[in-house]
């Protein structure tokens, strides 16, 4: 499985800037500007992710030579803060990501929504965000949004499952998920797993950089363990999903029910996150942690 790195950066130039003299020497997959984190991380990083004012979120395609940085050293110096992890991504993803994504740009202004966003504002929603119900907060945000940009988004979905189920049940709550975003537009464009780079001592020569994890040595399940990219034709769009009676059925039923115990941000004792079962019985957490954010797509922005 071909393997891509994932990068959040604050920078001490503009990500202009910063992309044009990146591209000179990488291929970038895809480059998005962080704009709203929906869902906060409590247990993995939650200073880092929360704090920092992210300039840039980028996917770089490894360099063909393996003691190659991702990011060229040169560059380093325009970079203030970074997480970074190593992703392993399907093949076939990859090789026709750019013209699925080109196909979802097109057809976004012809999706409508189903009217289930223009019923929630009629009534008082849940002042939660973090059980993806549709929050004041959130509908705020999207309000602001609309009028900046009124067209796609993406969200970045960091996933940390609890050992050894929760990647399995997850499945079974994205098969769900798949025809409910679609009615709106929604699409999973990149899904991968969050993998080790290579030990130092496996360089031929120099240092090998470590991704966000720190310590190398680091337990796989005690990290992040996958991420997904998925499109919105809006915020809109993704804000009718949550109000959707068809969505609320999946997410209490996967997700509500295994958040009865412990601190809301996605971990639980039944089933924590989008991976809960079927919301009844005892059972350790599925998800451990999930962090979703919107951030503008290409297009919105141009680099």
């Amino acid at each position: 499985m071909p393997v891509a790195s994932l990068y959040l950066l604050s920078l001490t130039t503009s990500a202009t800037t910063f992309l044009h003299a990146l591209r000179t020497t990488r291929t970038i997959l895809l480059s998005s500007r962080p704009r709203h984190i929906i869902i906060h991380p409590t247990i993995l990083d939650p200073a880092i992710l929360t704090t920092t004012p992210w300039d840039l979120l980028i996917l770089i395609q490894p360099p063909s030579s393996p003691n190659t940085p991702p990011i060229p050293p040169p560059l380093h110096s325009l970079i203030k803060t970074q997480y970074h992890l190593t992703i392993g991504i399907p093949s076939n993803l990859l090789t026709t990501y750019a013209t699925r994504n080109a196909s979802l740009q097109h057809s976004a202004p012809s999706i409508p929504l189903t009217g289930s966003l223009d019923h929630a504002r009629r009534n008082n929603p849940n002042p939660s965000a973090q059980t993806l119900d549709l929050s004041p907060f959130l509908l705020s945000f999207m309000d602001e949004l609309t009028l900046q940009h009124p067209g796609p988004v993406t969200m970045l979905n960091l996933l940390h499952f609890h050992h050894p189920d929760g990647k399995k049940r997850y499945y079974q709550y994205g098969q769900a998920f798949i025809p409910v975003a679609g009615k709106r537009g929604g699409n999973a464009k990149i899904v991968g797993n969050v993998v080790k780079p290579k030990s130092a001592s496996d360089a031929a020569m120099g240092p090998v950089e470590v991704d966000s994890r720190g310590d190398w040595s680091r337990k796989e399940e005690e990290w992040w363990n996958e991420i997904s990219i998925v499109h919105y034709p809006s915020i809109r769009h993704f804000c009718d999903m949550l109000a959707g009676e068809d969505y609320q059925e999946i997410n209490e039923r996967f997700r509500v029910a295994a958040f009865e115990g412990y601190v809301f941000v996605v971990y639980d004792r039944v089933g924590g996150g989008r991976g809960g079962g079927g919301g009844g019985g005892g059972g350790e957490a599925l998800i451990v942690e999930l962090v979703c954010e919107i951030v503008l797509v290409m297009g919105v922005v141009t680099f």
